[in-house]
């Protein structure tokens, strides 16, 4: 077992995320209603001097915010058009855990998106 020096951001999506995925095609409301309970996880590089409870959000929103639109649909011309931090926080709620523990045995492989 091996503790990682990461944080894992843990997000999940609020209803205008879930409206917005809802309101892309015909299929979405069903597929989007099964996200209500869905969540993503981000690993950061940890920061013994910041407050767990308030995760730097500003230094790393527009990633998640850009991945979990592209995740859901990858025509940029209907996601919405602002994506600043009040509106991230508004889509996603978004928590911080400071102890990241490995439980695999093998390495940890690294992939490219």
């Amino acid at each position: 077992m091996r503790t990682i020096n990461r944080w894992a951001l843990v997000v999940r999506f609020k209803e205008p995320y879930l409206r917005w995925a809802a309101g892309l095609d015909e299929k979405a409301p069903d597929d989007a209603a099964s996200m209500k309970t869905a969540i993503s996880v981000y690993l950061i590089p940890e920061d013994p001097n910041r407050d767990e409870d308030n995760p730097p959000l500003e230094e790393y929103y527009g990633q998640i915010f850009t991945q979990e639109l592209e995740a859901w649909w990858t025509d940029e011309a209907r996601w919405p058009a602002k994506r600043d931090l009040a509106t991230f926080q508004e889509w996603f709620e978004v928590t911080a855990e400071s102890i990241v523990t490995d439980l695999g045995t093998g390495p940890i492989r690294i992939e490219k998106l």
